[in-house]
């Protein structure tokens, strides 16, 4: 019963925690359950990458992950053909998830950051590289994600799930076309929108609605995106990276937000639409990375290379409505969650989408101050 009191605090779509990944649903709930929950163990120290196949860990796994980011099965069935017992604790900011690895203390086996992060995790000498020949089921990565900028090679990271930042909408509401930025401006929008609390993507609607690349590095960019945005926030009703109920209940009739938050949206909600701006936006993908004194790392590289299996891949997909990175996957995902433009969209759009490039300590600094700027201004 313990484990169920828990479990149903993480869930609760009223609580702080909940911004990013939301509500999955009952299913997940009881699945869930049946894993035991709670803050991970203090450090004892770990195998290195270099020994993950020859060195036999104690059947436990630490593992901490965004909030209702996960299929029903995942963890009772990696449990049940493994035998290893997952403790299993969730965050809902990259920023909470760095403090608590960063400390040293945590004692965690596996986290999920997003793309971005991985490098600041990189320069702070946070992970260690991956046992590729404990990972056979690497080869189901499309190539999209083996080549990526952020780690070439998957060196240090396995992709958990990918998506993009773009706008959902009340189609009933809303009172126009939603196809960029604009829609913003329209009156039935007015008081009744929001835009995400994080630094990097809502600076991004300043920056693309000028004309300027996300990723910019110019201090000038950068401070005009933070005067537009306090310019557009006068017309918001909120920033926040809380959207599901919001939008479902009717409150948020637009929303800058995760496609897969606006997916989830959709299927409980008709109602709820998707666009990708035609000014751009941002991809995203979140990564398996193993910190540097993971105490369980054997373990780690066995549920990676599980969770890269097609049938478990495709699971975790249709569960959570992000794109996979999982192209042995792909014939098992809900096909009409495979032929959505918004969810794969074409390399046209994709051109249009690049992933959040990690600026360097200096200008990651100016992002922060631009955004404080807008959120006290």
């Amino acid at each position: 019963m313990a484990d169920q009191v828990r479990i149903a605090r993480l869930w609760d779509v009223d609580s702080p925690r909940v911004t990013r990944r939301t509500m999955l649903g009952s299913m997940a709930f009881f699945a869930l359950a049946a894993c035991a929950v709670g803050p991970a163990p203090a450090n004892s120290g770990g195998a290195s990458a270099a020994k993950a196949t020859n060195v036999q860990d104690e059947p436990k796994l630490n593992f901490y992950n965004w909030t209702d980011y996960i299929a029903p099965d995942t963890l009772p069935g990696f449990q049940q053909i493994s035998g290893i017992e997952v403790t299993y604790d969730n965050f809902s900011t990259n920023d909470e998830m760095e403090a608590k690895i960063a400390s040293g203390q945590a004692g965690y086996d596996l986290v999920v950051p997003s793309d971005n992060f991985l490098r600041r995790f990189l320069r702070s000498g946070l992970l260690q590289p991956l046992d590729h020949d404990a990972i056979p089921n690497l080869a189901n990565l499309e190539q999209r994600f083996v080549e990526a900028e952020y780690d070439p090679g998957n060196r240090y990271s396995v992709p958990w799930a990918w998506g993009t930042t773009g706008l959902a909408y009340s189609k009933s509401q809303i009172g126009g076309e939603v196809t960029g930025f604009d829609a913003y401006d329209l009156p039935n929008a007015e008081g009744r929108s929001s835009i995400l609390d994080e630094a990097r993507d809502g600076m991004a609607i300043g920056l693309l609605k000028l004309g300027h690349d996300p990723n910019t590095t110019d201090p000038r960019q950068i401070d005009d995106a933070a005067n537009f945005l306090l310019s557009l926030k006068k017309k918001l009703g909120q920033i926040t990276s809380d959207v599901i109920e919001p939008l479902t209940s009717g409150q948020v009739r637009l929303a800058q937000a995760y496609s897969g938050d606006a997916f989830q949206a959709r299927e409980t909600s008709e109602d709820v639409g998707y666009a990708i701006p035609a000014e751009g936006g941002l991809s995203y993908v979140d990564l398996l990375v193993i910190p540097k004194d993971a105490p369980h790392a054997g373990n780690a590289h066995r549920f990676i290379d599980y969770v890269l299996g097609a049938e478990v891949g495709a699971a975790l997909s249709n569960a959570v409505r992000y794109g996979s990175p999982n192209a042995a996957a792909k014939p098992l995902i809900d096909k009409d969650l495979l032929n959505d433009p918004v969810v794969y969209p074409s390399e046209e759009q994709l051109n249009k989408l690049p992933f959040t490039k990690d600026l360097g300590g200096d200008v990651e600094a100016l992002y922060a101050d631009a955004w404080t700027k807008v959120k006290t201004g």
